[in-house]
C-alpha cells in the first residue's frame, strides 16, 4: 500500500481531509518493522496548547501494521482537530475512537 491508497482508505473511514493530509507530512516516522512502541503524541506548548502532532508507525507491511497505522492516524486526525486547544488527555475516549476505526475497516473487507 502506498501513501495516496492509504489516505483514500483513511477517507472511506470517514476521517481524513487534504489539510490533514498537508498537515501530517513530513510529521510520520515510519519504521520497517511490525513490533515497536508505536504512537501518536501532540507537541504542547508551555500553556498545554496543542500546537503540533507527531506520529510512529509501521511500514504498510501487513494487515497488522495496516491497522496500527489506522489508529495512530486517527489519534492524529483528533489532535489536528484539537489544535490551538489545551490538550485534554481523554485516553479511554480517545482509544475507543481509534479502535472503532479499526474495527470499521475489518467490517468493509469483509
Amino acid at each position: 500500500m502506498n501513501e495516496e491508497t492509504f489516505q483514500e482508505l483513511l477517507l472511506s473511514l470517514n476521517f481524513g481531509s487534504s489539510e490533514f493530509f498537508s498537515f501530517i507530512k513530513g510529521k510520520v516516522h515510519r519504521y520497517p518493522v511490525e513490533e515497536f512502541p508505536w504512537a501518536c503524541f501532540p507537541i504542547l506548548d508551555d500553556n498545554e496548547i496543542i500546537k503540533d502532532v507527531r506520529i510512529i508507525v509501521p511500514e504498510f507491511l501487513n494487515e497488522k501494521c495496516i491497522l496500527v497505522n489506522i489508529h495512530e492516524y486517527y489519534h492524529a486526525y483528533e489532535l489536528f482537530n484539537e489544535l490551538g486547544c489545551v490538550y485534554v488527555e481523554n485516553i479511554d475516549i480517545r482509544e475507543a475512537n481509534a479502535k472503532n476505526k479499526e474495527r470499521l475497516y475489518l467490517k468493509m473487507k469483509k
